[in-house]
């Protein structure tokens, strides 16, 4: 989960709703981990804050986590 917040002062109390894994203090955001069955209560009481901008959901269980690797003669034969 992806909250944008006004100030990064607030993100000790982020720390409340789950585990932060990065902050990014030129863009004012905070990438938060939140169990899958807490995700729609969290996010409604964090978009309620007054400090939250916006709060965004990661894709990343939308993403497929199977690569293929290609050799460089399949590369040459295309």
């Amino acid at each position: 989960m992806y909250v944008w917040v006004y100030s990064l002062k607030w993100r000790k109390k982020l720390q409340r709703y789950g585990t932060i894994y990065y902050t990014s203090p030129k863009m004012k955001y905070v990438m938060l981990y939140v169990n899958s069955e807490k995700i729609s209560e969290v996010r409604k009481e964090l978009i309620s804050k007054n400090y939250v901008k916006r709060v965004a959901l990661a894709h990343r269980k939308e993403l497929d986590e199977h690569f293929v690797l290609k050799s460089k003669n399949t590369e040459e034969e295309d």
